[in-house]
């Protein structure tokens, strides 16, 4: 499916809609026609994307629509500032280290409006702040993850804990595992960030042409907790990546001997790989 974000923008002579399904205020983005017909993004669910194309077509220019987990609005055509923003967004997109766009619902007398802001780094790592007013309100869409992409290599509760947390922060996460991928604790850390989730057979069959296949280069980070990464470390460290971390089953000793839980040791290792 398309970037949302272009395409919002090639239809805005259309009105077209834009849906966020928003699960614990983090945002996915979808683009629909006037007639409801989807045209770029996803809302994570086809249940929610049906109910967006649903609604979608019942909307008036400058219409508003919540109805959570769903947030709706078709786009005026004759709103130049609007247009202004988006455009803006675009260009933050492209040429920030990392940006967010950051909804909060608002009640006025003509009904409910979406007022709208571009969270943007430039620099070094920025976390958003939001007015105390606003904070069982807002949504946190990504334009930008920006921080690089991160894999995890592992079946412990810790590789669980750094893709979770790592996810959460911006970084684009691929957990590599042979455990089966179901389960509460999974569940739970997949409602909270979005992450990618390879599972293998065994860990003999991690090769280089494997590893090449998944996406590994030299600019990406890797952390690794298996303890059988004997039998890939080297196709590994041909790549030269931009962090590698043994942890958990794979470190010879702690990597931080003074965290007690395994969330104090994954903050340790996400805070280590961002640290400028």
């Amino acid at each position: 499916m398309k970037a949302w974000l272009p395409v919002l923008i090639e239809n805005l002579e259309r009105g077209p809609v834009l849906a966020l399904s928003v699960v614990r205020r983090m945002a996915k983005a979808a683009v629909f026609s006037p007639a409801g017909d989807l045209l770029a993004g996803t809302l994570g669910s086809p249940t929610i994307s049906a109910l967006a194309a649903e609604e979608a077509a019942f909307l008036k220019p400058g219409d508003c629509r919540l109805m959570a987990p769903l947030t709706l609005e078709r786009l005026r055509p004759d709103d130049e500032a609007a247009r202004r923003f988006w455009y803006s967004a675009l260009d933050h997109q492209a040429g920030a280290w990392a940006s967010w766009l950051l909804t909060m619902p608002s009640l006025e007398p003509g009904g409910l409006r979406l007022p709208r802001h571009l969270l943007s780094a430039f620099g070094p790592w920025t976390i958003p702040r939001l007015p105390e007013s606003f904070q069982d309100q807002w949504s946190l869409l990504p334009l930008k993850p920006g921080l690089g992409r991160l894999f995890v290599l592992g079946d412990d509760a810790l590789a669980l804990e750094v893709t979770w947390l790592a996810a959460r922060t911006g970084l684009a996460v691929t957990w590599l595992t042979t455990l089966d991928q179901r389960g509460p604790e999974l569940d739970e850390a997949r409602s909270l960030s979005d992450f990618g989730l390879e599972r293998l057979d065994s860990w003999p069959e991690l090769t280089g042409e494997k590893l090449r296949e998944l996406g590994l280069r030299e600019d990406v980070r890797l952390v690794v907790t298996t303890e059988e990464h004997p039998a890939f470390l080297a196709a590994l460290q041909e790549v030269r990546p931009a962090y590698l971390a043994l942890a958990g089953e794979a470190g010879p000793t702690p990597l931080f001997p003074q965290a007690l839980t395994t969330t104090q040791k994954a903050l340790g290792l996400v805070a280590e790989m961002l640290r400028p």
